[in-house]
């Protein structure tokens, strides 16, 4: 009876998160004596077409170990929450659907954003702000168009293509950086790199036609944060 109690319990709090949810399973692994003490020595998570902060992921597994909970509130179905910080594994999958809908994320245009102010190119024709329209995943690539308003207030548009591999656990690496607009203007950047911080650990990025594979680490630090 504790298990589903606590699985019915972390299943709200997954789905408080997150925007969309579909088919989420919750394996909670341990003894009812490990349990009643407010401890979780294994959870098994998998869900499919989630959508969190605007980023929508076509599937999403979790493996985590060694959680400290809130038995006495779950007991009184009060909200699930963790203890202390834990590390989880995670391996994901996102489609060319699924990231042309991420396009107006928060997260993904930070990102983009981010992107664009590291380029030299971008920033001596003070391009401020682009308008993306679209993004393709290729082998090793992504591929965007975007518009934006030109010195004459004209709205042009402006392509960009990246490669896209692991510099570390911690880093992106994208290169070459390709952007080519209607102006005729080009410009080839080496590499720009991007950290992901310290609470996340990619062990493996595979990105294909149509599709990007990912697995790792990532350390959930609070109440709000979960993993997809």
């Amino acid at each position: 009876m504790i298990n589903r109690i606590l699985s019915t319990a972390v299943k709200f709090y997954l789905r408080s998160q997150v925007s969309q949810v579909k088919d989420l399973q919750v394996k909670i692994v341990g003894k009812n004596r490990q349990i009643l003490q407010g401890y979780i020595p294994q959870v098994l998570l998998s869900c499919d077409r989630v959508i969190y902060q605007g980023l929508h992921l076509n599937q999403v597994e979790v493996k985590g170990a060694n959680i400290g909970f809130n038995l006495p509130e779950v007991l009184k179905k009060k909200p699930f929450q963790l203890l202390e910080p834990i590390v989880v594994d995670v391996k994901l999958s996102i489609n060319s659907a699924d990231l042309q809908s991420s396009l107006t994320s928060p997260l993904l245009q930070s990102g983009l954003t981010d992107l664009l102010r590291s380029i030299p190119l971008i920033q001596d024709r003070a391009i401020s702000e682009i308008n993306w329209q679209s993004i393709a995943i290729a082998a090793q690539r992504l591929n965007l168009t975007g518009i934006y308003q030109d010195i004459e207030n004209q709205a042009q548009k402006l392509y960009l293509s990246t490669g896209i591999k692991l510099a570390d656990y911690h880093t992106l690496d994208l290169s070459p950086v390709e952007i080519e607009s209607v102006l005729k203007f080009k410009e080839f950047a080496h590499s720009l790199k991007i950290d992901l911080g310290q609470d996340v650990a990619i062990k493996e990025l595979v990105v294909k036609s149509e599709q990007i594979l990912c697995s790792g680490k990532i350390t959930i630090n609070n109440l709000d944060s979960t993993c997809g």
